[in-house]
């Protein structure tokens, strides 16, 4: 018996937007701060700003936008990825109203443009390096090979690129350090060609956002380690552009998931398990905190506690 759907069936409903299908399904999704949202009446239900993933601990129950659909509908999983693709249902000969209004709510795919560049890396270099503490080498490497630039907005872009070195991919945060702040992908992103470093090694390590792979990335220098892996930032919690770069690198035969120490994290983890260790040796190494940033930053704040800390005893010796 054939797949019902096809790979790139299957990863066009992973991108479809949770945020968006909730509304148009009419939830009545409430704002509770700019990196979450919930929906009153599901026990707890959060959307992360991005809309890419949702959780309720209530029900021990999480995911990308499949998941939601058979959540909150009550769907197998066969009729949820029928839901998001607009396709016929078994039960159903009417086209599913929802997908069909949000495949019309959206602009026919244009042609994919980078954001304008400003005259200056300042605002980029400040928040990099100076508050996310990324190692300055590894960021000055990153404006060198053209997948890090500083927008007219002064926000930071991180550039994904095909094997012609074309990009195809760019997604946008924010610099902001207070109030509001801003993410998301560049109109028309090719989720496929999501940032990434190439390596030298059999294995590539997955990580959800580009911050996240460069801050890994600056543990390993300041230990005196040098990354050899192939590293890719999925932009989220959907895996269609881990699909492409292993069809791309056929050499690589291990994969180490350095997903976000939260429980979309440990429930993405759970499902890519399953679909790729037929294929690959599969590891995993969550971070300490949240996330591989967010150790970093309070490896540097630790640091400089001792730091004052000694000059404090000096000082009293004296």
């Amino acid at each position: 018996m054939g797949k019902l759907f096809t790979d790139e069936q299957i990863a066009k409903a992973n991108q479809i937007n949770i945020l968006e299908y909730a509304r148009q399904a009419g939830h009545p999704v409430e704002k509770i701060t700019p990196k979450e949202y919930k929906i009153p009446g599901f026990g707890g239900l959060r959307i992360d700003g991005a809309g890419c993933k949702w959780n309720c601990f209530s029900a021990n129950a999480g995911g990308g936008p499949i998941q939601f659909v058979m959540y909150t509908e009550k769907k197998s999983w066969v009729d949820a990825v029928k839901q998001l693709l607009g396709l016929r249902s078994n039960q159903d000969d009417l086209l599913f109203r929802v997908s069909r209004d949000i495949e019309k709510g959206k602009k026919e795919k244009g042609e994919f443009i980078l954001p304008e560049k400003n005259s200056t890396y300042k605002h980029v270099f400040a928040y990099l390096i100076n508050t996310r503490k990324i190692d300055k080498d590894l960021v000055i490497s990153m404006v060198k090979q053209k997948k890090i630039y500083e927008n007219t907005h002064r926000s930071c872009v991180f550039v994904g690129y095909d094997q012609e070195g074309i990009s195809r991919y760019a997604s946008v945060r924010s610099t902001n350090t207070t109030g509001s702040s801003y993410r998301g992908d560049v109109a028309n992103s090719d989720k496929a060609f999501a940032f990434s470093i190439k390596g030298l090694s059999n294995t590539i390590r997955v990580f959800e956002s580009p911050i996240d792979a460069l801050s890994y990335t600056s543990f390993l220098k300041l230990f005196g380690s040098e990354n050899k892996d192939h590293l890719l930032a999925l932009g989220c919690l959907g895996d269609v552009s881990l699909e492409h770069y292993l069809k791309g690198h056929p050499e690589i035969n291990r994969i180490i998931f350095c997903l976000d120490n939260d429980q979309w994290g440990h429930q993405a983890l759970d499902r890519w398990i399953e679909k790729y260790k037929p294929n690959y040796a599969v590891a995993h190494h969550f971070p300490k905190g949240k996330d591989w940033n967010e150790d970093l930053v309070s490896f540097f704040k630790e640091m400089e506690q001792r730091r004052d800390g000694q000059e404090f005893e000096e000082e009293a010796e004296m």
